[in-house]
């Protein structure tokens, strides 16, 4: 995948460019992907007093950080609802509260460290794109009430166009005050900065080509040099490939997602479309995610297609469906301009769940954000930086979860047509 034409890239904070890795080194954990993962799990070892090597094959936040919408929502792929009845009240409850305590962990991150990353306060909006998806985010409402005490607030269809000026979401929607908006790229160079000032090592352009064990510890290997450690974890997400461990690679499925991002708006039109400028999903399948920049852009994503794409980074197939989507949802801009159109990739577990835990070979792995990792990552690795510190288990409720290999693995891109064609049927009838 290439460099990203992405709004963030074009707003970044000014960065170094970091040495590759040459020769031998020596560390404590070696940790592997320069994302949120990563980055925070070497943050919060070194913290503790752990020294660290991170080694990124482009540079920190090339990926998935860098990429995405710089939404930090609540909640997981799954309602707190299916998730209490499939795990249980408490593990649901302890679910919940994490995806609360994550989005407040990376704001106490950024203003200890000084993280210019344009955070703001302002909520989440998940819009009901059908009248029946109106009743189930009720439904969720008052389950989430009534066993959690956890405030949400349902906006009925009388009261949608004081949130939203769309004729394709006139069903309602569910606002959640504990979503927040963010610059996620300035987030990423922000936690490299801090982790340097804490004595870390990062390393960029510097691929792994192998992992492997011995007595004493672990060698990670790049083209140029290699890493002796105690220990190392694996933040790689949708970009893990079979170098770095094959039964890894297998438990997911990388599934890419665009985004656009238009001209600067008349403040007065982007008031009027999105009044109080708050993060905002629909209840789709293949869902839209939207929300205001600080400069009064409209930033506007959606999975376009499962399928793997020849170079899909600059496709103007998918991004010209992105851009019809846009429209649909808010014919105003149907004259204006698009600035900047880019690609990422997440990755999908087959419960739709993030997972953290070891390997079989010792290795520490967080993986599987299935679109939540912007909010989730930097709490799981704080969760890692703590097991390895204390020399403890994963005693979490993602720990728990059993990572399963994806049938039918080698026939992904068939798999994922297959469930491309399915999903987008549901969205019709459902």
């Amino acid at each position: 995948m290439q460099n990203a034409n992405s709004y963030w890239q074009a707003t970044a904070n000014n960065t170094k460019k970091r040495p590759s890795l040459f020769g031998e080194q020596k560390t404590e954990v070696t940790i592997i992907g320069g994302g949120f993962s990563g980055l925070a799990t070497s943050y919060f070892l070194n913290c503790l007093g752990i020294k660290t090597i991170l080694i990124e094959q482009h540079s920190i936040g090339w990926g998935a950080s860098g990429r995405n919408a710089g939404m930090l929502t609540t909640g997981f792929k799954k309602s707190t609802a299916v998730l209490s009845k499939k795990l249980g009240t408490d593990r649901a409850k302890e679910l919940l509260k994490m995806s609360v305590d994550c989005i407040r962990l990376v704001d106490e991150v950024a203003k200890k460290e000084k993280i210019d990353c344009s955070l703001n306060y302002n909520g989440g909006l998940k819009l009901a794109y059908k009248s029946k998806h109106f009743d189930a985010l009720r439904r969720e409402h008052e389950f989430m009430l009534e066993k959690f005490n956890y405030q949400t607030e349902i906006i009925p269809p009388s009261d949608i166009e004081k949130e939203i000026n769309s004729p394709i979401y006139a069903h309602g929607g569910l606002m959640d005050p504990h979503s927040y908006a963010f610059h996620p790229l300035n987030y990423a160079i922000g936690l490299g900065d801090a982790v340097e000032r804490l004595g870390g090592i990062i390393y960029e352009n510097s691929q792994v080509t192998s992992v492997n064990k011995f007595k004493d510890g672990y060698i990670v290997k790049t083209e140029n040099g290699e890493i002796v450690s105690n220990g190392v974890v694996v933040a790689t997400n949708g970009y893990t490939t079979t170098n770095t461990n094959k039964k890894l690679t297998k438990s997911i499925m990388p599934i890419k997602s665009h985004v656009i991002t238009t001209e600067p708006l008349p403040k007065e039109l982007s008031k009027r479309l999105i009044p109080h400028n708050r993060v905002s999903i629909d209840t789709k399948n293949f869902l839209y995610y939207f929300r205001m920049t600080e400069d009064y852009r409209l930033l506007f994503g959606g999975r376009v297609s499962f399928v793997k794409k020849d170079n899909s980074q600059n496709n103007p197939e998918l991004y010209e469906v992105l851009r019809r989507n846009m429209v649909n949802v808010f014919p105003e801009l149907k004259d204006t301009k698009v600035d900047y159109q880019w690609g990422g990739t997440t990755a999908f577990t087959f419960d739709f769940m993030p997972h953290l835990g070891k390997t079989e070979e010792g290795l520490f792995y967080m993986t599987g954000f299935c679109g939540h990792g912007a909010a989730m990552s930097t709490l799981l690795g704080k969760i890692i930086a703590s097991s390895i510190a204390e020399k403890n288990q994963l005693d979490n409720v993602l720990g728990d979860l059993p990572l399963t290999k994806i049938p039918f693995h080698n026939q992904r891109g068939k798999i994922l047509s297959l469930a491309e064609n399915y999903l987008k049927v549901i969205d019709k009838i459902s």
